[in-house]
């Protein structure tokens, strides 16, 4: 049988004040004044102590009538507010791929700066978010390309391009063919 290691109040309240994420999973602590609980690592503002309660598990804190910090999301197994922020950027970016897209708003709508979302995105996607724009627009030329119906021009201005010239850049950049020459390409196979 497996011992649990318990761990003192004290200790806790410390964890609590510290927003140490070692002790995440380990215990909750609820906010008596608002019903909630959290993780020790939420960044909410530090509560009064009196007005804490400790919980071993999600469950109790539950049974006891508190509902989960929507900030730390105590009661999700895994939380990582980086990769959902970064999910949430594509969504964006995946739904809008075809209009002006402007890094300040879609940072200012998520809550964060400009510059950290461009890292986190680089961080988790291992692309800017302006190549991952490119490479949507991209990939929605390629597919449009092969219709012989639609002219390279709409095509362009069709995937968000705002120039032709942008438009044959990015596009041999990541096929290695210019729109044309994929075209052409495409009907010798």
């Amino acid at each position: 049988m497996e011992e649990s290691i318990k761990i003192q109040d004290m200790e806790k309240w410390q964890a609590v004040v510290s927003c140490d994420s070692k002790y995440d999973g380990m215990f909750f602590y609820g906010v008596k004044t608002t019903g909630i609980f959290c993780r020790p690592s939420c960044k909410s503002k530090t509560p009064i102590r009196a007005n804490v309660i400790f919980f071993d598990n999600v469950a109790n804190a539950i049974e006891a009538g508190f509902r989960p910090c929507k900030r730390c999301c105590p009661d999700k197994i895994v939380f990582e507010p980086d990769l959902e922020l970064v999910k949430k950027a594509k969504d964006i970016f995946d739904a809008g791929y075809n209009k002006t897209i402007k890094l300040n708003d879609i940072s200012k709508h998520l809550g964060v700066s400009t510059n950290h979302l461009i890292k986190l995105f680089k961080q988790h996607s291992g692309v800017t978010p302006v190549q991952y724009i490119a490479k949507i627009r991209v990939d929605k030329a390629t597919e449009l390309l092969n219709k012989r119906d639609i002219n390279i021009l709409d095509i362009a201005y069709m995937t968000g391009f705002k120039s032709l010239s942008n438009f044959y850049k990015c596009f041999k950049q990541q096929t290695g063919y210019t729109p044309n020459g994929h075209r052409k390409n495409r009907d010798n196979l």
